[in-house]
């Protein structure tokens, strides 16, 4: 007689993540203090996040209903994600599609927070105004124009290749002016951060911003080092003689930590996480260039006394390779944790454009959820969580396509 084997059970879904072992030096920070926090009192003055959201000298953005905001509409989530707000940047702001226009506006914009995150109300800790910072990074170099095509100028780096400036935007006007984040050196002289500012997070006056290792050769605290620069958003300052370019309103580094080995390149602030409020950083893994869906790692810090950083993560996690290579977790632009949820934004890669993902971490790993959708943004970078409202704020990078807008999570569901 010829017994029947049983068929082999179905394997079960493989969770979109799973828990990290965040031990070790390799996720470990160490915190640095800058010495030198203000700049020279003969030429700046103080005048604070108040000064930095106020004065006839900001920019306008363009509300929804301007026709050239309205032409950028394709940018934002589709109709299936309906927006509780929308803004562009103005034309200048906006750059020119196509490599050959990359020079006529290499500022890009990446990270963002919001007033939202950084107190319960949404109010600064100073002022009353409704804001958001973003980081905008200079991304290309100038070149000399091309005279003789049989024989082009070689390349030639800009000095302000790969800085960060950081875009201060009111949004009960919707104005805006550039604010230069400084290290001071022992003489005194401001100089620029470098990196990529590929994300933000604001706690109480403090703004994180995470920090990549890349200051192309400028010298720096730490500047070969990955990990999260901190300033303090009281501490702004403005040439009183109105000059200065870049340097007319300045912010100065106040700390930064280093990390043992890990990636941060974006950040965001979490203020239900268990336990208190934490930071959660992650990297960036292309899945273009590694032929990977999978590793993208995230991590979280507790705050300690004085929104201090505690040096040891609590709780990390890294992407798997899922059934569906569509609802990879890969090429990830910027997370928001909210508890156990965990908000992705993510570039294209090799799987497919607007795509966002929420995942849910809570309890044990094998009932942990994944909704992915891709009727999102074009392009999307940072998050950053409108508590008190509940909405979730993020910005587009593309060219001729940069927005900043809301959804509610309800939306999301």
């Amino acid at each position: 007689m010829l017994t029947a084997v049983p068929a082999a059970a179905a394997p079960l879904p493989q969770p979109p993540l799973v828990s990290l072992n965040v031990s070790g030096d390799h996720y470990a920070l160490t915190e640095k203090t800058n010495p030198y926090q203000t700049p020279p009192a003969a030429e700046y003055t103080p005048v604070g996040i108040n000064g930095a959201l106020s004065g006839t000298d900001r920019t306008a953005m363009l509300g929804s209903g301007d026709p050239e905001c309205a032409a950028r509409a394709d940018a934002l989530p589709q109709p299936t994600v309906p927006t509780s707000a929308a803004y562009c940047w103005d034309t200048v702001m906006q750059g020119k599609q196509g490599a050959e226009n990359a020079h006529l506006m290499p500022w890009v914009p990446q990270g963002l927070a919001t007033s939202g995150e950084a107190q319960l109300s949404g109010i600064p800790v100073t002022g009353n105004n409704r804001a958001a910072i973003v980081s905008w990074t200079w991304q290309n170099t100038k070149q000399d124009p091309v005279t003789d095509p049989e024989n082009p100028p070689p390349p030639k780096k800009d000095y302000r290749h790969n800085s960060v400036k950081l875009a201060f935007v009111n949004l009960d006007d919707m104005k805006y002016r550039f604010v230069l984040p400084v290290w001071v050196d022992e003489a005194g002289v401001q100089r620029r951060i470098y990196g990529h500012g590929g994300g933000l997070a604001w706690y109480g006056p403090y703004l994180f911003m995470s920090s990549t290792s890349n200051w192309e050769g400028q010298p720096g605290p730490d500047a070969g080092k990955a990990g999260v620069r901190v300033f303090d958003t009281r501490k702004i300052y403005k040439k009183k003689d109105g000059g200065g370019g870049d340097y007319q309103y300045v912010l100065p580094e106040v700390r930064h930590y280093v990390s043992g080995g890990a990636s941060f390149d974006y950040v965001s602030l979490d203020r239900n996480s268990a336990g208190g409020a934490s930071l959660v950083g992650g990297n960036y893994r292309s899945s273009s260039t590694t032929g990977s869906h999978a590793g993208t790692e995230v991590y979280r810090y507790r705050f300690g006394d004085d929104y201090r950083l505690n040096r040891t993560p609590v709780q990390g996690w890294k992407s798997t390779v899922p059934q569906n290579t569509g609802d990879a977790i890969s090429d990830v632009q910027g997370v928001q944790a909210n508890g156990d949820t965990l908000h992705f934004n993510m570039s294209k890669g090799s799987v497919a454009n607007r795509r966002f993902s929420t995942a849910g971490v809570g309890g044990a790993t094998a009932g942990w959820t994944l909704k992915a959708r891709k009727d999102w943004s074009y392009r999307p970078q940072d998050l950053s969580l409108w508590y008190a409202t509940n909405e979730l704020w993020s910005l587009t990078e593309g060219e001729e396509d940069r927005v900043l807008y809301s959804v509610k999570l309800d939306a999301l569901k």
